[in-house]
């Protein structure tokens, strides 16, 4: 009988501790170096970074780098069946993040440094063009 009731603490006590922190780490592509915030709190270091988070909340991140527009991702938690046996299922406990990390894209900003402009071809007017062309002047005196 006690067998038993060690039995059901220990998954109730296991099934409590998944319900708190976890590691979780974010990257960018094509590059590194990306400040981020999650649920609009800055994070330490740049990316790729490994952060401690609460499972049970949803994530927004947002990631920004200069040179780069800012890229974001929401992560979302879901429903564990085993913990819903403990809490309801609208219970923050009763709700997890599956992913461990998440890579978000990131664009690079087209400059003007980096603007390379088709080029054209040269325009040879044909001579009917040329002759039918106006005539300028110069501009008078005193205007």
């Amino acid at each position: 009988m006690h067998t038993k009731f060690l039995t059901v603490g220990l998954c109730c006590a296991f099934l409590a501790s998944c319900a708190g922190t976890k590691q979780f780490t974010i990257r960018t592509t094509p590059c590194d170096g990306a400040t981020v915030h999650i649920n609009g709190k800055r994070i330490e270091g740049t990316t790729p970074v490994t952060t401690e988070i609460n499972q049970d909340k949803d994530l927004g991140i947002v990631v920004e780098k200069q040179g780069y527009q800012v890229g974001s991702a929401t992560v979302q938690t879901q429903t564990s069946w085993w913990r819903a046996l403990l809490w309801t299922e609208n219970d923050p406990l009763a709700r997890y993040i599956e992913e461990d990390e998440i890579t978000i894209p990131m664009e690079k900003i087209r400059t003007v440094s980096t603007y390379t402009p088709t080029i054209m071809p040269a325009f040879n007017p044909p001579p009917a063009a040329i002759k039918a062309a106006p005539k300028l002047h110069t501009m008078p005196a005193g205007m």
